[in-house]
């Protein structure tokens, strides 16, 4: 491998690797690894000529398909900074973006191009491409030469849990990542991988591994057409898949009605909690091995688990909370004392903040493939990230214990946790409870303020209104010993518009506010 850390540089040389073997194929069109080399080439060279300088970030808002990685890579090929944003953005969302990346140029679908009539921020961009017209292809070109630690690709999170915020991936990280991801998914040359998060793409454009692009709309992952996946899954050979959970739970639940199994060496999900339940029936689903990732978009993976053993743990009495699984060993994570404001390390370093063995904490994590920033939000790195000499570690919002053994154990979110007479009651093991039962398919347990009590314990339950007499006296025996002052149940409980299945407990709390 060259010297040059640019990603796209190095994908380009793994794809000399294996030339005529497939790399994308999205339903309407597919490339080869080597004209795939040869189209990041020329889009590359076509941004230099259009403008675009090494260090420029450009805005990238095209759908998941052969166009978006073709442009993704091209904007790394220039030198440039690929800001990424989903598909289901909205104009709101979009118009953040722009403000927090100042973007030099803007490479969209034919479609998205309309944006710049109704969006003055998009309009103002200097630049304006059309992704996948001849005007965005020139001759060969080549990658531009970057610092390891130079901004290669910006993302957004979800938001479900405050204001997104704009993630800074470097080359360095990129490939940090993926060098993870390929020890813990286990990926080989021989697969067919079918990707539903554009991350999972790039690590198999570097491994070599054709990808297959599901045939769904990614603004809404888990209102798929089963049949057509199925379909697909079975016509182009696939044999491994990763995605989120919402999308393989309508999978999932389409075969076993039918009885029939997705055809899978593998499987791998997360992004979102999967409980017990979903592991069962993804489990009885497929043919191989169902492994839950547990991460974030600034640290991914953080640990993982087969379905196999998250159902089996979860069977032992006294177990509370969804287990994760074992950290992965390119990761260095610990739990400290649950603390809603800045977190510093003091002269007594982390003795002040670590919790003891067996209790709750907070994970903080820290590696290679754990981002140090975010574009332009210091605010944000003081709210989400600690520094500790020359390392920074990552606070994830997550509570988790470790068990005796040193599996993880997730609990809730720490921002959600219930401090209620003098006592904290963490909220995803009382949502294991409610989801146990018959009708009711999500749940989320929160506090509401409450003079009396601090706070007040409110279970909202997805389910239908009518069952609410059987599923109060059920609830009331599935959460005996955790306090319930408030019974909510709606027909819908807002979730995070990417993997539609965390709670977005924000919009919750609005709702019940209204």
């Amino acid at each position: 491998m060259s010297d040059n850390p640019n990603i796209a540089a190095r994908l380009a040389e793994r794809a000399w690797l294996h030339p005529e073997r497939l790399a994308l194929l999205d339903g309407r069109s597919k490339v080869g690894f080597s004209q795939l080399a040869e189209e990041v080439d020329a889009i590359g060279g076509a941004l230099e000529r259009g403008g675009v300088r090494a260090g420029d970030n450009v805005l990238v808002f095209v759908p998941m398909s052969v166009h978006l990685y073709t442009t993704l890579l091209g904007c790394l090929h220039a030198g440039a900074v690929a800001v990424f944003v989903d598909a289901w953005s909205d104009r709101r969302r979009l118009d953040a973006a722009v403000h927090a990346a100042r973007p030099r140029a803007f490479v969209g679908s034919a479609r998205a191009q309309l944006l710049r009539l109704a969006s003055g921020p998009i309009r103002r961009i200097p630049r304006h491409f059309i992704a996948g017209t001849r005007a965005l292809k020139g001759g060969p070109s080549s990658a531009a030469i970057v610092d390891g630690d130079s901004a290669a690709l910006v993302t957004f999170t979800t938001g479900s849990t405050g204001t997104p915020k704009a993630a800074v991936r470097s080359h360095a990280f990129l490939w940090a990542q993926h060098e993870v991801l390929a020890a813990h998914l286990g990926l080989q040359e021989s697969d067919v991988d079918m990707p539903t998060l554009p991350i999972f793409v790039l690590n198999n454009l570097a491994l070599g591994v054709p990808s297959i692009l599901p045939a769904f709309d990614p603004r809404r992952p888990g209102d798929i057409n089963p049949r057509r996946i199925y379909a697909q899954i079975v016509r182009e050979g696939v044999t491994t898949s990763s995605g989120s959970p919402a999308f393989y739970e309508r999978l999932a639940d389409w075969c076993l009605h039918r009885r029939l199994t997705l055809p899978l060496r593998s499987i791998f999900t997360g992004g979102a909690p999967v409980l017990p339940p979903l592991a069962r029936r993804l489990r009885d689903a497929v043919q191989g091995t169902v492994h839950v990732l547990y991460g974030s978009t600034e640290a991914e993976p953080i640990s993982g688990i087969t379905a196999d053993e998250m159902v089996a743990l979860s069977e032992i009495p006294g177990s509370e909370g969804v287990c994760a699984g074992f950290p992965v060993p390119e990761i260095e994570l610990r739990l400290v004392r649950p603390h809603d404001e800045l977190m510093e390390i003091g002269p007594a370093g982390w003795s002040e903040w670590d919790v003891a063995a067996g209790e709750t904490g907070e994970v903080v994590v820290t590696g290679r493939h754990v981002l140090r920033g975010y574009l332009g939000d210091p605010g944000a790195e003081r709210r989400n990230k600690i520094a500790d000499g020359a390392r920074v570690w990552h606070r994830t919002g997550d509570a988790a214990r470790f068990d005796a053994e040193g599996r993880l154990w997730l609990m809730g979110r720490v921002r959600e946790r219930v401090r209620r007479d003098g006592k904290v009651w963490w909220p995803l093991p009382a949502e294991v409870r409610a989801r146990s039962i018959a009708g009711i398919s999500h749940a989320a347990y929160l506090g509401l303020p409450d003079q009396l009590l601090e706070q007040r314990a409110v279970l909202c339950v997805e389910a239908d209104p009518c069952e609410i007499p059987r599923l109060r006296t059920a609830l009331q025996r599935a959460l005996d010993g955790w306090p319930l002052d408030e019974l909510r149940v709606l027909r819908r409980i807002p979730r995070d518009p990417r993997h539609a299945s965390k709670t977005n407990a924000d919009a919750l709390r609005a709702l019940l506010a209204g």
